[in-house]
């Protein structure tokens, strides 16, 4: 009768944790951000996607619908948004489509596992045939409600490029007006205080999957590049006047596990500092 009893509650465990992270891995969560600058008049709208790693648990239409709700003047997508390992393109031309369906702007930044995926070639020709607009170390100045606004993307720093960033970033941006609102997407946030020139308004990062794991009152257990215990975990941080946001994903890698981190999207809202 106690064995029978202890395997009843071996098995409850088992799947109570199979469904808890079902939930984690699987259903999104919307993630409702507000920034204030001086340096707009009106309010600008961004949805951030990132690390999706083609998860093709996520329900699209539910996102379709929630990113319509929001209706951002812009959506960006902060890196690996495929998975190293995929060998094919199929969950990522879905999501690629179904956003192209809400007729807004998408920048795309890669990431690492873009860097090393031998099939990202053909993903940026399916970018390129959605109009998502790559930013590889280049920039680009958009109008946005009679606004300006400067958004420079950088690729993956490998180790090759890490100690040569800054250059590639200064000669992405020496063609810009600087006195516009200025928004860096980069895939890492690690090390992202060495390159900066001190005009940047906000930094869009991934990559951490917000420690994938989490434990209450502390956080990221480990995040990549970081360690153990990492500073820059999810969420918004300060680099003297920078703001530095990072979204923990909408995918997962290495294992389809999390825990207090479900995946996410954000949506921003950057208004005028009253």
């Amino acid at each position: 009768m106690k064995l029978l009893k202890i395997i009843s509650i071996i098995v409850t465990l088992i799947v109570f944790v199979y469904i808890y992270n079902y939930n984690q891995i699987s259903k999104f969560r919307v993630r409702d951000i507000r920034i204030d600058s001086k340096k707009v008049r009106n309010n600008l709208k961004i949805t951030q996607i990132s690390d999706f790693h083609s998860n093709g648990l996520i329900d699209l239409e539910k996102m379709e619908d929630k990113i319509k709700k929001f209706n951002p003047d812009i959506i960006v997508l902060t890196g690996d948004i495929i998975d190293s390992n995929d060998i094919e393109l199929d969950a990522v031309i879905k999501l690629f489509e179904t956003l192209s369906k809400l007729d807004k702007k998408i920048y795309f930044v890669q990431g690492n596992h873009e860097a090393r995926q031998e099939l990202y070639k053909d993903l940026k020709d399916e970018m390129k045939r959605l109009e998502i607009i790559i930013l590889e170390d280049n920039s680009t100045t958009i109008t946005v409600n009679n606004e300006k606004i400067n958004i420079t993307g950088l690729k993956f720093h490998s180790k090759p490029r890490e100690y040569n960033e800054v250059i590639y970033y200064q000669e992405a941006i020496k063609d810009l007006n600087l006195g516009y609102y200025n928004i860096l997407l980069r895939h890492s946030p690690n090390n992202v205080e060495n390159i900066l020139s001190g005009k940047e308004d906000l930094i869009l990062s991934g990559h951490t999957h917000g420690g994938q794991i989490r434990a209450p009152l502390i956080g990221a257990v480990v995040a990549p590049g970081q360690g153990f215990f990492p500073e820059y975990d999810k969420g918004i941080f300060r680099i003297n006047d920078t703001i530095l946001y990072i979204d923990s994903g909408l995918g997962n890698s290495a294992a389809p596990i999390r825990a207090f981190n479900p995946v996410q999207i954000s949506n921003i809202i950057i208004e005028p500092k009253k």
